[in-house]
Parts: structure tokens; sequence; C-alpha cells
């Protein structure tokens, strides 16, 4: 009897081992697929473009699944943020323009769980890491080689949209540097439309010409990003300006380039940001957050590059 016993006990032990080992239960080193969404103000320039593409590719690289919308527009923008919230993303990540607009519908989104992240589109207390490029440094160095190359005296044509907290701060750099300078006035100003910023801003900057036609009359021109120097710069070249107005931008766009190296070209400096590493970086940073790790910094510059025309970068 106690053999038999003992029997039956050995073969109800090995039944319970095979159904462990045959349960539903996942590997413990397994990792969780979270899915990100990511909103992106457009894809009219370069900038836009890689970043939205690195972003993609970087989730998927870490294993995650994508969402992905693109509005140029503040009420499409919460409409996406809205759907993320209701497709149960893990996380949101906010390309570009200004990330305190959205602020009702990211802060539903944080009461419920959801990580936020911010790729160039400011900072704000719902936003748990923020990753740009040091946009007051890459207006402060645009403008003072403006400065330098008109010798610290003329008038200056401003190029912005306030629309983008980015352009915001390198305005406000470049009207500090223009404060050490009482030469230097800033005589015009203008708001490019965006995403139509090309035809735009050219039409604009030929308005400002028209009204002060005369070689000396502007001394420089400084755009808040490359897209609408090209469109300052194709005015300029038009109107037989070009020896007297000099043009400074930021981004370090490829077609900023190639207007940079034309002989006669008035566009003289971009301030070359890398939007690859800023996008990759801010996903790997959400990453990292949704896999339960703390960030050594929540707030992380990726540097930018002055390139002028003896440093433009060979043509690929």
């Amino acid at each position: 009897m106690r053999k038999i016993l003992a029997l039956l006990l050995v073969v109800l032990l090995a039944v319970g081992v095979l159904a462990g080992c045959a349960g539903g239960k996942e590997p413990a080193d397994e990792q969780e697929t979270f899915t990100v969404g990511i909103n992106n103000f457009g894809q009219a320039n370069f900038f836009a473009i890689i970043g939205r593409d690195s972003m993609m590719e970087q989730i998927e690289k870490n294993g995650g699944k994508v969402v992905s919308t693109v509005n140029a527009d503040v009420p499409g923008r919460i409409a996406s943020i809205e759907n993320f919230i209701a497709q149960g993303v893990d996380a949101i990540i906010i390309q570009e323009g200004d990330i305190n607009q959205l602020a009702p519908a990211l802060k539903e989104a944080k009461n419920q769980g959801i990580i936020i992240g911010s790729m160039d589109a400011g900072d704000a207390d719902f936003v748990d890491v923020f990753v740009e490029s040091d946009n007051d440094q890459l207006g402060t160095k645009a403008a003072e080689v403006l400065m330098e190359h008109i010798g610290g005296k003329g008038n200056i044509v401003e190029i912005y949209n306030d629309a983008g907290s980015m352009i915001r701060t390198r305005k406000d750099a470049m009207h500090k540097v223009v404060e050490g300078y009482p030469d230097v006035e800033i005589m015009a100003g203008f708001v490019y439309a965006w995403p139509d910023f090309f035809p735009d801003g050219k039409a604009k900057m030929e308005a400002v010409i028209q009204s002060n036609p005369n070689p000396g009359d502007i001394a420089g021109v400084f755009a808040t990003f490359d897209g609408v120097g090209l469109a300052a710069a194709q005015a300029i070249r038009e109107a037989g300006l070009q020896e007297h107005i000099a043009v400074v931008g930021v981004d370090g766009d490829p077609e900023a380039y190639k207007e940079m190296r034309k002989p006669d070209s008035p566009f003289i400096a971009t301030l070359a940001q890398d939007p690859d590493t800023i996008a990759r970086t801010v996903v790997d940073k959400v990453f990292d957050l949704l896999n339960g790790k703390q960030l050594e910094e929540r707030h992380i510059y990726v540097p930018g590059i002055l390139i002028t025309k003896d440093n433009i970068p060979p043509e690929k």
C-alpha cells in the first residue's frame, strides 16, 4: 500500500512540473513591449523630417511600437494626444512647437501614468525628459557672427515665429547680443508662416527690401532657422544686394550648405543642429524611464556647431 501511495505521489509531482512548464507564463527575462506616441509639428524642413524618422526607428530598435501623428496646429496636436491616451500608449513624445500649448491634454496623460518626452518642444513641470540643442547658445553665436561681419553697426532684419519655443529662445538671445551694440538697430522683423515658410518668407523679405532698396539700408538678416534664411537670401540676390546684406541662420540644413557654396551667396553662417542624436537620445531616455530606471539628468543638451563658408561639410 505504501509503495502504491509513493508511486502515486511521484506521478502527481511529475504532472505538476509538466503543467508548470507548459503554462502561459512569459519567461522572466522577456521585456514588455511599450507603445510610444510621437507628435511632430509638421514635416516642412530637414530637422522635422530627420527627427521624426530617427525617433520612429529608435523606438522600434528598442523593441517598442510606434504611433505617429503630424499636426501643424494646436487643436490637431491636442486631438492626437487625446487619441494616444485613448489607445493606451505608455509614453508620448512631442517634437518641436511649444509643449506648454498642449498642457491640458498632456497633464491628463501624465495623470494616467504616461511618460512625457520633449524633443526641442520646450519644458514644463509635466515633462519627464527634455532633449534639445542649446538654443540660447545657437542664437547667441549666430548673432555674434552677424555683428562681427557687419562691423557692429547697421540695420538688421529678424525673421521668427513665436509658435516655437526654440525660436523664441534664439530670438531673445539675439536681442541680448544686439543690446551690446549701440550702432545696430533691429529696423524690421516679420513672422514666417508654417509650414509654407519659403514663399511667405521670400515675399515678406522682398517687401522689406522694397521699403529699404539702397545699399546700406539693411546690413544683415537674423533668420531663426535656415529655411527662412534661404528665402531671405534668394530675395536679396534677386534684388542685387548680396554684397551688402549678410544672412545668418540656425539648423545646418543641407540646403543652406548648397546656398553657402555659391560664390555670391549672402548666407554667411549657420549653427548646425544634430536632429538624429536629439531624437535617439530622447527615445532612449523615455525607454529608460519606462523600464524603471532613474535619469541622471532630465534636461539634456546636444551641442550645435558653427558652420561658415570656410568649413561647410562636403556635399553628399
